[in-house]
């Protein structure tokens, strides 16, 4: 969706940004090719939790369901080992990128870093490292209606 929203927003003053999880990025990786040969440009930051999070808390609720084991949660559904380096998978496919992004700081940087490179006419990655559990903190603060 970002390749073609950039595209669509090519003779404009916009700049397109999205901010997508490190699992969508892996499954739909090949857009950023087509950005890169196209010159299309833009600026993605992959929220890097390394784990397809969303289903491990699916797989979760499933086990607690169903009697299993909760520590099984992350078994498929966890990309660690290796690590992905999606600053060195956009760097392969002709992109900018920058990171491993790890604090507030770094980001607020990359950002800045990235809109020079966007109005350069490239597209950009931000490899952002996310806490694994950023979600957990912000669920537990939630009543049940609000789930």
């Amino acid at each position: 969706m970002l390749v073609g929203a950039a595209l669509a927003l090519t003779e404009t003053d916009r700049i397109p940004v999205a901010v997508l999880g490190d699992g969508d990025v892996m499954m739909g990786v090949s857009a950023l090719w087509t950005a890169a040969r196209y010159g299309i440009p833009f600026i993605l930051v992959v929220c890097n939790n390394r784990s397809y999070f969303n289903d491990e808390v699916h797989q979760e609720k499933v086990a607690v369901t169903r009697g299993r084991p909760v520590e099984n949660k992350a078994i498929g559904q966890a990309i660690t080992g290796p690590d992905i380096d999606f600053s060195a998978i956009a760097r392969a496919q002709g992109l900018e990128a920058i990171g491993q992004v790890t604090t507030p700081g770094e980001l607020i940087e990359a950002l800045r870093t990235a809109i020079t490179i966007f109005r350069e006419g490239k597209p950009v990655v931000i490899d952002a490292r996310v806490e694994p559990e950023y979600a957990k903190a912000m669920s537990e603060g939630m009543t049940k209606s609000d789930h």
